[in-house]
């Protein structure tokens, strides 16, 4: 396999538990890079808080591409042109929320830099602190928009089981869902994937998603790891992203993109 491009998502994948790129991935990156091979993020979270992580982890300077908002919006580092693929419309967000409502969510968009949701709770505690944001308290119906990138519903752990059967009875075909994190469901336009907006990048450079390798730990990583030439789940990662891999990594706690990129481009 001819490799162009390795994508990579951050929560789960590339970051430790405690969000942080460890010094052994800084210089596996590096050396990616030298032998000619691209690399590239693709994660769910807003375009900002990624490049605010990717300098503050002494990265950001590898990195080619960056895919947010689980494929809605994606950057060219290189001529620093942000594209788009799809938005979610606001009236599908308050057909969502209304529909799950009774499991006790809490629904949260993002606004620059403001939040807007019902209810804080941890989820949403961390979203706020993580996208350092300030929380915007109201009812969805007072979210002043006709377009959102994606609608996120944060939920008791717990409780994720049933949020995952209920979200599959939605009535409508204009969107989809999938966990993010244990305690997070997230919405996007039925188009939206993070393999779509790779996809768009790399065709803007003259290849397709078979010379891509990708590295991801859950259900928004599903059409990326499914799609592109060769997809690798974390040894952390869920069941639903593990059956669609073709390969598997050590966890995000034992460095295993870097050790599995050592091992395939023999990098010393």
């Amino acid at each position: 396999m001819d490799v162009k491009l390795v994508m990579c998502d951050l929560d789960g994948t590339l970051l430790t538990e405690d969000k942080t790129i460890t010094e052994l991935s800084r210089e596996t990156i590096a050396k990616l890079k030298q032998k000619g091979v691209s690399f590239g993020i693709a994660t769910g979270r807003p375009t900002e808080s990624v490049l605010r992580t990717l300098q503050s982890q002494q990265i950001l300077s590898y990195v080619d591409v960056v895919v947010t908002n689980n494929g809605v919006t994606w950057l060219d580092c290189k001529d620093q042109v942000e594209s788009q693929t799809y938005t979610l419309n606001m009236q599908s967000a308050i057909e969502i929320f209304s529909y799950l409502k009774p499991l006790d969510v809490s629904f949260a968009i993002y606004d620059q830099r403001y939040l807007y949701t019902n209810k804080i709770n941890d989820g949403i505690e961390r979203l706020l602190r993580f996208h350092h944001l300030k929380p915007y308290l109201c009812e969805i119906s007072e979210v002043k928009k006709s377009k959102i990138h994606k609608f996120i519903l944060s939920i008791e752990e717990n409780r994720m089981a049933e949020l995952e059967v209920l979200a599959k009875r939605l009535p409508t075909t204009d969107y989809h869902g999938f966990k993010t994190q244990s305690d997070l469901y997230e919405f996007v336009d039925r188009r939206v994937s993070k393999a779509l907006a790779i996809q768009r990048y790399a065709k803007k450079y003259g290849y397709g998603l078979e010379q891509v390798m990708a590295f991801g730990d859950t259900s928004n990583d599903i059409a990326m790891l499914k799609e592109v030439g060769w997809g690798v789940c974390m040894a952390n990662g869920t069941e639903d992203a593990r059956i669609v891999s073709n390969d598997f990594a050590f966890s995000n706690e034992e460095d295993g993109v870097a050790r599995y990129l050592i091992d395939h481009f023999k990098l010393v």
